[in-house]
């Protein structure tokens, strides 16, 4: 289309036009740049299209001096926002399906323009998966397991500009490969609209695939969601909800299952975090890596930024074992690990976090004092939290004031058959994922106090090991059966807190004996079971 509509002095001026996204999608939001020599601050679009084969040019030259096709910008760079073509265009739903061109040209009141510059337009789905057209205002709603299937599949429905929300829970056992990769990371809008996806079982043998609901994420966003029952299995970058955050955010997201991995960044909810921010999550996922390093109940390894989240699920690793996280060199702020366990080959394991070092950004961190360890010794390694006894973290004023988290808006706590825990509020299918360990040692674990000296061992009951403090040194420990017989002894070689390895003895009722250098003793029965 070559317009003789401006009549004046000036020349059509060269011009370059690009577009986002490109070629234009005709369901999708767009935005046109043209850049040109200086035509000033007070730059219009005039705009026509191609429909079928024939111009449309809806209209007059001078009647696009308005604010509706006013373009921001200025020394030869001109933007214009169209929020939706079909409207823009007052184009009808059979016009829209035959869009093929849109052709543009800058122009002044004056009558200064540009040559015409034009753009290609792809037919976008319409009223995809359940509905909507993938639009912050109208996104995709995904309601079934063939939704889900087709949405894994089709990469076009990835892109940054693409908004997606579940309208219900939906069986994820139909999922052959996660959505995105890291050569094709999701970069959209994901609302889990507080449902879940359940049954996720995905599994890879390739080392440097990442595994997860989502393989990779990069720039988008994970809100509202959870993920239950799942079973991700791979070598490495390995979680349930994402295998890599490379950068975005995810937000308000639970996971239970169980992960797997054999090599490094292994996590509850996020193998690896590059540098998303991850806020407000929680993970209550068995979690578990033969080899190499970075294992933990949220995230495997991270250099991104984390706050607000706790997990629950019993951790074992190699080599750089936590609670929350296995190896970080980023931030983690106001979080808590009430893990089930944490077991590590090697030294470089923790209740919270299995390395310490000078990477490391936290604050405000939290971890039960109580949960399950071994083999490793727990040196100083991964000292990022403060412990704390079960009892003081199962009130609910004193969580609340440790954590600093919103339970007005964001969490809720709940409280069942005596056991109170947080959740997501407005999220559906979250039971309780605190081990039993945990409620049996805030009700009855056994305390000494005399002398000014404090003793305690607990939990109570325990599983395989028994974990004594003291206010001060202590001398032995000795452990004996209601029979009489000498199960263990421990000496306290001046320490303040020893561990006294009970996994293989058979359940039932035993005798403690502690005595502290300065001679006070305590006694202390104890179940195992």
């Amino acid at each position: 289309m070559a317009l003789s509509l401006s009549v004046g002095a000036f020349a059509q001026n060269p011009a370059q036009i690009t577009t986002v996204p490109s070629p234009a999608v005709s369901t999708k939001a767009l935005e046109v740049k043209i850049t040109t020599s200086d035509m000033g601050q007070e730059v219009y679009c005039y705009s026509w299209c191609e429909v079928n084969g024939s111009e449309i040019s809806p209209w007059e030259w001078a009647a696009v001096n308005t604010s509706k096709f006013r373009m921001t910008g200025n020394g030869g760079s001109y933007t214009i926002k169209i929020d939706n073509i079909q409207e823009f265009y007052g184009l009808s739903d059979d016009q829209l399906e035959g869009l093929t061109k849109l052709g543009f040209i800058a122009k002044t009141p004056g009558g200064n323009q540009t040559e015409d510059c034009f753009v290609n337009v792809e037919q976008g789905p319409r009223e995809a998966y359940a509905g909507g057209y993938g639009t912050a205002d109208s996104p995709y709603i995904l309601t079934t397991s063939a939704h889900l299937a087709q949405f894994s599949t089709t990469s076009r429905d990835w892109s940054e500009d693409t908004y997606v929300k579940l309208g219900a829970d939906i069986d994820g056992v139909v999922l052959t490969s996660p959505i995105g990769s890291t050569g094709s990371p999701f970069k959209g809008h994901f609302d889990g609209a507080g449902y879940s996806i359940k049954n996720v079982n995905l599994s890879s043998t390739t080392l440097g695939a990442s595994v997860g609901l989502f393989g990779a994420l990069s720039g988008g966003e994970i809100i509202n969601l959870g993920v239950t029952d799942a079973n991700m299995a791979g070598v490495n970058n390995v979680g349930t909800l994402v295998g890599t955050a490379i950068s975005g955010k995810i937000e308000r997201c639970f996971a239970t299952g169980k992960v797997t991995g054999n090599s490094i960044c292994v996590g509850g909810l996020i193998g690896e975090n590059i540098g998303a921010t991850v806020s407000d999550c929680y993970a209550g996922v068995v979690v578990s890596n033969e080899d190499d390093y970075a294992t933990g109940g949220i995230v495997g390894k991270n250099t991104g930024a984390v706050k607000n989240v706790y997990a629950t699920g019993e951790i074992s690793g190699k080599d750089y074992v936590g609670g929350i996280v296995g190896a970080n060199y980023g931030s983690i702020r106001n979080s808590v690990a009430l893990n089930t366990g944490v077991f590590g080959d090697n030294d470089y394991a923790a209740r919270f976090g299995g390395n310490n070092n000078s990477q490391n950004q936290v604050s405000a961190n939290h971890s039960w004092d109580g949960m399950s360890r071994g083999p490793a010794n727990w040196p100083m390694h991964g000292d990022h939290a403060t412990d704390k006894k079960a009892s003081e973290l199962i009130d609910f004023t004193t969580f609340k004031t440790l954590t600093g988290w919103d339970f007005d808006n964001v969490w809720e706590w709940r409280n069942e058959d005596g056991k109170p825990y947080p959740v997501l509020r407005n999220l559906s299918n979250q039971t309780n994922t605190i081990p039993a360990s945990f409620f049996a040692s805030s009700a009855v674990e056994e305390i000494f106090e005399a002398d000014k000296v404090m003793i305690t061992a607990g939990p109570n009951p325990f599983a395989d090991y028994v974990t004594v403090r003291c206010s001060e040194p202590l001398a032995t420990v000795d452990v004996y059966s209601l029979a009489g017989g000498k199960m263990a002894t421990v000496n306290g070689k001046g320490s303040m807190e020893l561990t006294v390895d009970m996994s293989g003895a058979s359940d039932g009722m035993y005798i403690v004996s502690v005595v502290s250098q300065s001679g006070s003793k305590s006694v202390f029965k104890l179940i195992k079971k």
